[in-house]
C-alpha cells in the first residue's frame, strides 16, 4: 500500500506541477496579450511636434560637391576625304554655338557638289523646255487615245 500510495503521491504532483505550469503559461499569455493591446492603442495616435513654417534667409545656400555624368557615351565623329586647310580651334578648349572650328579642303567633295548644281542646271533647263501639267509628265494629261484602241472596238461589233 505505501507502494501505491507514494506513486499516487507522486503522480498528483507530477499532474498538479504540469497544470500549475499550464495555468502559468496561460496567465502571462493573457497578460502579454493585454499589455501589447494596450501599448498597440497608446501608439496608434503618434504624438507629433508641428512647427510653423518660416521663409529663410536668402544667403542660405547648400553647396555639395558631385559629379554628373552621362549614362552613356555616344561619341560622333565626322568624317570626310580633304586636307585640313586652316584650324581656329585647339583640341579641348572651350567653343561656342556655330563657332568655326577648322577648315577642310575636300576637292572629291567640291567635284560632287559642282556635279549636283550641274545636274540641277540641266534638269531645270529641261523643265523650261517641255510645258508639263502640274501633275508631272507621267500624269497623263498629254495623251491622246491611241487608234488602236478603236480599231477594237469596231472589230469586235
Amino acid at each position: 500500500m505505501k507502494r501505491e500510495r507514494r506513486g499516487l503521491y507522486f503522480l498528483s504532483l507530477g499532474l498538479i506541477a504540469f497544470f500549475g505550469t499550464v495555468a502559468g503559461g496561460l496567465v502571462s499569455r493573457a497578460k502579454a496579450a493585454a499589455s501589447l493591446k494596450q501599448e498597440t492603442l497608446q501608439m496608434a495616435d503618434p504624438m507629433v511636434t508641428l512647427a510653423p513654417p518660416k521663409r529663410a534667409d536668402d544667403a542660405t545656400e547648400v553647396v555639395l560637391p558631385g559629379n554628373i555624368q552621362a549614362f552613356t557615351d555616344a561619341p560622333i565623329y565626322a568624317r570626310t576625304n580633304g586636307y585640313l586647310k586652316r584650324w581656329h580651334v585647339d583640341i579641348g578648349a572651350r567653343v561656342k554655338a556655330g563657332q568655326l572650328l577648322a577648315e577642310i579642303d575636300a576637292p572629291e567633295v567640291d567635284q560632287q557638289l559642282q556635279q549636283a548644281r550641274a545636274d540641277l542646271a540641266s534638269a531645270e533647263a529641261n523643265s523650261k523646255k517641255r510645258p508639263w501639267s502640274r501633275r508631272g509628265p507621267t500624269s497623263g494629261a498629254w495623251r491622246t487615245p491611241s487608234p488602236s484602241r478603236g480599231s477594237r472596238r469596231r472589230s469586235r461589233e
